[in-house]
């Protein structure tokens, strides 16, 4: 069964709005607005820097969203969980690629916003309300996605159990695959009251304590422009702060989609891909 969860999972800091707030007023600024990116990928900025990063994104994550090689009639077919669905992009994809997909956001309105547009595209998805921090939804899957929703859980115990829940979910053969912000070395100069990046070295440490190995790792955007820039971005006058975005979007793209595969070291946000520790706990 799903668990309808009041808790936080993307926690929040004592602020201006509680967890559950924040992404609420969030999804019902953006989430319906075009292709919804402003609600999903950085909140409220510029339609062209938000179509970078789903590029980029998409680019990076092209290797585990291929469509599934036609099985034979009458088996079921393989199972895929994506948490923190959003407004439902990979849902989508993942539907179309031959899954049966599961889709769980903290948002209410995330999740309405994902229905609509499934129901909308003929993509065919289940969609429910969920807390990454203490997921239970009584299944397993053949793979999980997980985009950007680790990075927005504060407290590191909290992600921990969220990656505990992930591992409990996966299928005994299944592959779990995260995109976060996982620079090399720790680095906080864009950390803010709902985001924090976390090195490599925690992922894979987390992921270990809660038996998995990875067993590959990407690269999304290894120019670093983007992220000295953002520190100081709101400070600007609006129109310098535009332009200083574009510049600073314009020369990232073509290089982070060039280089990204080769230098996954240098990427700010990394897909990291974990199986089963072989012999380890089911």
């Amino acid at each position: 069964m799903i668990r309808q969860a009041p808790s936080a999972a993307r926690a929040l800091p004592a602020g201006p709005a509680s967890a559950l707030g924040y992404w609420e007023t969030r999804a019902r600024q953006f989430a319906g607005a075009g292709a919804g990116l402003a609600a999903v990928c950085s909140y409220g900025m510029p339609g062209f820097y938000n179509r970078a990063i789903a590029l980029v994104q998409r680019r990076a994550l092209a290797p585990w969203l291929r469509s599934l090689p036609a099985g034979p009639a009458g088996l079921p077919r393989p199972t895929a969980l994506d948490l923190g669905c959003g407004v439902g992009r990979w849902s989508r994809q993942l539907a179309r690629g031959g899954y049966r997909v599961t889709g769980v956001d903290f948002s209410a309105h995330m999740i309405e916003q994902a229905r609509a547009r499934a129901a909308a595209s003929g993509a065919d998805c289940e969609f429910a309300v969920a807390n990454a921090v203490d997921l239970d939804l009584g299944r397993r899957f053949d793979l999980i996605l997980c985009v950007t929703v680790l990075q927005h859980i504060l407290e590191p115990g909290a992600a921990r159990r969220a990656i505990g829940a992930l591992a409990a979910h996966l299928a005994p053969k299944g592959t779990l695959v995260l995109l976060e912000a996982a620079p090399a070395r720790l680095c906080k100069r864009c950390d803010s009251e709902v985001f924090t990046a976390r090195p490599l070295v925690w992922y894979q440490s987390a992921l270990r304590a809660a038996g998995l190995r990875v067993v590959a790792t990407r690269g999304v955007d290894p120019m670093p422009f983007k992220t000295w820039l953002l520190p100081y971005y709101r400070g600007l006058p609006r129109l310098l702060r535009l332009a200083a975005l574009a510049l600073a979007t314009g020369v990232s793209l073509p290089l982070d989609l060039a280089l990204a595969p080769l230098v996954a070291g240098m990427s700010w946000h990394k897909v990291i891909v974990a199986r089963r520790t072989p012999g380890g706990p089911l």
